[in-house]
């Protein structure tokens, strides 16, 4: 077990001799005004190809690490999504790819403070495979007192025919929507009945993401996707869920936070109250 480090002092997100982040002001402008940004090839072609090929042998080894602590082959994708969840606590190949330093220059300059590792995915979304509903990533990882952010790699083009996501632009600058109880479901399940009612005056955009691209957005979003209605294209997406140095509580399902280093945090505690919607279960599994 790596010990814990802890942060005496935050530093800045960059300084005066620390090369510019791989960002550009006009990407930081769209992310702070809209909620999200696509930037282009932090991860080089080579590496993108190691992800593509890591994970492709990863989903053979029977762990029961899938969604719903499933093994890979018990999972029906039109029905439940195929993704890995927190490979990154079993490999270290992952972890190195999850704390990719022009990753983390970019999460930097967007949250403002260093960039601490909280969770990470692999979804593999064959032909076929279902949607997610609309939802917003902080009403799970409870992120306080600023919000999570989500940098999510494309290792296949997402595109409308395969699955891209849908965003509501502006709508990290509001609260949580906490959706009103469905019959027969507990309402804070990971499920399409996330938001409901849905916001009348929202209008979701696709957001298209070439082979090698990540996108990046805020814990607030409203974010969602449809399903890979392709016959043989996959979706696949490499994806890290990041709170920044100043955070002091996050929801117990995404501890270990690591730094950059790849070592245990300890500055930033479990969160011991009810949800944002009057729930008493503290967070969920994202």
């Amino acid at each position: 077990m790596v010990a814990p480090t802890e942060l005496q002092s935050i530093p800045s997100a960059a300084s005066a001799d620390s090369p510019p982040p791989p960002i550009s002001a006009a990407q930081i402008e769209q992310f702070h005004r809209d909620g999200w940004c696509v930037v282009d090839a932090l991860f080089s072609p080579a590496e993108i190809d190691a992800i593509e090929a890591f994970f492709e042998e990863f989903k053979t080894n029977g762990a029961a690490i899938y969604d719903g602590e499933s093994r890979f082959e018990d999972i029906d994708p039109a029905k439940r999504q195929l993704r890995a969840m927190h490979p990154h606590r079993h490999s270290e190949q992952a972890k190195t790819w999850a704390l990719q330093p022009r990753v983390l220059a970019v999460l930097g300059a967007l949250l403002g403070h260093p960039a601490l590792l909280a969770q990470t995915m692999y979804y593999f979304k064959p032909p076929g495979a279902k949607g997610q509903g609309m939802h917003q990533d902080n009403f799970y990882l409870l992120a306080a007192p600023a919000t999570c952010i989500a940098a999510w790699t494309a290792i296949d083009a997402a595109t409308l025919d395969n699955g891209c996501l849908w965003v509501v632009p502006g709508s990290h600058r509001h609260a949580i929507h906490c959706p009103k109880e469905v019959p027969g479901e507990n309402w804070n399940n990971y499920g399409d009945s996330h938001i409901n009612p849905f916001p009348r005056d929202a209008k979701p955009i696709p957001v298209t993401v070439p082979r090698g691209s990540t996108m990046f957005f805020g814990g607030q979003l409203i974010h969602g996707s449809g399903p890979n209605r392709t016959a043989t294209t996959s979706r696949r997406t490499f994806i890290g869920h990041y709170v920044d140095a100043a955070t002091t509580s996050l929801s117990k399902f995404y501890h270990p936070v690591l730094d950059a280093r790849g070592q245990v945090v300890s500055t930033v505690a479990v969160h011991t109250g009810g949800g944002p919607c009057g729930d008493g279960t503290g967070g969920g599994v994202h």
